[in-house]
């Protein structure tokens, strides 16, 4: 991978807050009926951005959501699932938040993980679609979709303010 450097960056932390709120409003209208929605953030920067998801969700509606925590190894992702609490998702609202998608395999192996569960729907979202999936997974509502090589990588990097920037190299 190549250094980051400003350069290489896509999206800065007010392109990333902008995404947040379009996806957040999109969420909003998918769920208008809905009273409460269960959100799952995928470790680290998927968390980070579930929580932003959540405080623009707080500001905008009346919405319920839980969020919980995903902790995966990302390159074991099947056998490494697990939840920072415990829960109930039987006939619930679901969604799943991570950074990049980049083959679609973490957000696969939550998805699979999480049916046995009974949710009534499941959702997905990203800030990057790499638009390179190896696994049958649908991106619901992304902040940019790339169109890159296999070559490229894109990082999503969190200062110590919280602030993310989105690096492609």
């Amino acid at each position: 991978m190549k250094k980051l450097s400003p350069n290489n960056i896509i999206l800065n932390n007010l392109d990333i807050e902008k995404k947040i709120q379009r996806i957040s409003l999109q969420i909003l209208e998918d769920n208008i009926d809905e009273d409460r929605i269960v959100i799952f953030g995928i470790s680290d920067n998927g968390l980070l951005i579930a929580k932003k998801v959540v405080d623009q969700l707080n500001k905008i509606s009346k919405l319920k959501s839980n969020l919980i925590q995903v902790i995966i190894d990302k390159n074991n992702p099947i056998e490494s699932i697990k939840y920072d609490i415990q829960f109930n998702i039987n006939s619930c609202s679901i969604l799943i938040i991570d950074d990049v998608s980049q083959s679609g395999k973490t957000m696969q192996a939550v998805i699979s993980n999480l049916l046995i569960h009974k949710p009534h729907k499941i959702k997905t979202a990203v800030i990057v679609n790499r638009d390179q999936t190896y696994f049958p997974v649908k991106i619901d509502y992304s902040g940019i979709s790339l169109s890159t090589s296999v070559n490229e990588h894109v990082s999503i990097v969190s200062d110590k303010n919280n602030e993310l920037k989105v690096y492609l190299s």
